[in-house]
């Protein structure tokens, strides 16, 4: 490790040292604490980029919007591909089976090959010189939080989601804070979006770096961390096994942003901005959906694996009635604020009372679809999750072509609406499946036993 590297290393502690006193308690946190702790820091880091997405509107129009709309819907299914995993396999990683220096390797690694994918996508893609930037933007913000994410894995190790909390409410507020300072001081729209990475990385260096040696500084290996030499066998071995949690994590990061393709080809950049403007709802949806199948996850595979179908069944049944009721109070919710938005947007077209509903609809079955997929998870069957979510985005694929053509905006949420409800049913079916082959490999020696 070279002077420079240990001298780093060494000012982030004196920096945790302020940040995170020597009194503070580095001992795990209630389950219910760490579920409000996470949901709030979503929902407001969520809320934040929403907020960000009509300053964008409110100094530079719409089609600044959406050539942000684009540059998200271009990054955010490739780091969700490269980003692996990780956090999930470092998370339940208690046997310490890898270090923390090769979950942060592989994360570096993955995310500097994500970089030429994205270039890859510009290339093939023939985007502006302006959209070209925001999607550069956009795709160093996303590798700067990737490598946030692994140190806020290790913060989650020891069940500590409040200082993970507290780093998405600094990077939402200031990324929301510097882009309405620089948008009051007549910046234009690069500088604008340029807000995104940099608030992203003054919270790696002033809060995730910091934290992570504060809550670490008792570790006996902490000093020798970064010395160790990096195995490549190590590195793939550990890359093939958070594989099939990159490929479903890539699946599901694709559904909300499929639709943006053919609307952003065949419509545009301005019905790009205002679809985008009107279906965040569903992202902040998602959130509260995401915080519950997290909280219900460890149990879930819990009755699964002690055999609890009944007491799986029910938990399952309760999930899917949540957010199924999440999903119906949100379509009169957005059916009753549409006109409002329009108004805001300045397209009075009554198409978008008609995207609204159906934008609902798409989200009522997307977040049902939630928790039978963490039912397939809790099941460890894992490529079946996949190949569902690859055939509900298939049937969107042959859909949205012509439903954009013919129905626009609304044809494009219709079309994703009818996908998702397949996906639903197909998932469920799997799960009625995979308890079934449980039921009959236990009956047998339920039998011998008796």
């Amino acid at each position: 490790m070279s002077f420079a590297a240990e001298h780093s290393l060494a000012s982030a502690k004196t920096v945790a040292s302020e940040v995170v006193p020597a009194s503070v308690p580095v001992r795990p946190l209630s389950l219910r604490i760490n579920f409000s702790w996470i949901l709030a820091g979503n929902v407001v880091r969520a809320s934040c980029r929403y907020g960000m997405l009509f300053l964008l509107i409110h100094f530079c129009g719409l089609a600044t919007a959406g050539r942000y709309a684009i540059a998200v819907a271009v990054c955010n299914p490739i780091w969700a591909l490269v980003m692996l995993g990780l956090r999930g396999a470092q998370v339940t990683d208690a046997q310490n089976e890898y270090s923390f220096a090769d979950y942060l390797a592989v994360r570096v690694l993955a995310s500097g090959a994500g970089l030429l994918l994205v270039a890859g996508m510009i290339l093939c893609g023939g985007y502006g010189f302006e959209a070209t930037i925001t999607i550069l933007f956009v795709a160093f913000a996303r590798l700067v939080e990737g490598v946030s994410d692994i140190f806020r894995g290790r913060l989650q190790q020891g069940e500590r989601m409040d200082f993970i909390a507290i780093a998405l409410f600094l990077q939402g507020l200031s990324a929301l804070t510097l882009m309405a300072v620089a948008g009051f001081l007549g910046a234009g729209p690069t500088l604008l979006v340029a807000t995104l990475p940099a608030a992203t990385l003054l919270t790696l260096l002033c809060w995730d770096l910091p934290c992570y040696a504060g809550t670490n500084r008792t570790d006996a290996s902490d000093s020798a961390l970064w010395r160790q030499p990096l195995q490549w066998t190590t590195l793939r071995q550990l890359g093939f096994v958070a594989f099939p949690l990159a490929v479903v994590g890539f699946l599901i990061a694709l559904i909300p942003q499929l639709p943006k393709y053919y609307i952003a080809a065949i419509m545009g950049e301005e019905a790009l901005a205002i679809y985008t403007t009107i279906a965040y709802s569903i992202t902040l949806g998602l959130m509260v959906v995401a915080a519950l199948g997290n909280a219900a996850a460890p149990r879930m595979a819990k009755y699964h694996a002690a055999g609890e179908t009944r007491a799986f069944i029910r938990l399952l049944t309760q999930l899917v009635a949540i957010v199924g009721g999440m999903g119906i109070c949100g379509v009169i919710l957005v059916a009753t604020v549409a006109p409002r938005m329009a108004a805001f947007l300045g397209h009075n077209d009554s198409e978008l009372p008609h995207l609204a509903v159906a934008l609902s609809l798409f989200a009522t079955m997307l977040y049902v679809t939630a928790p039978l997929g963490r039912a397939l998870s809790a099941m460890r069957k894992f490529w079946w999750q996949a190949a569902t979510i690859a055939f509900g985005l298939g049937i969107a694929a042959s859909l949205l072509p012509w439903a954009v053509r013919v129905r626009g905006m609304a044809g494009a949420a219709e079309a994703m609406a009818v996908s998702m409800t397949v996906t639903a049913l197909v998932t469920a079916g799997l799960v009625w499946l995979g308890l079934s082959q449980r039921v009959c490999q236990e009956s047998p020696a339920k039998l011998e036993a008796a």
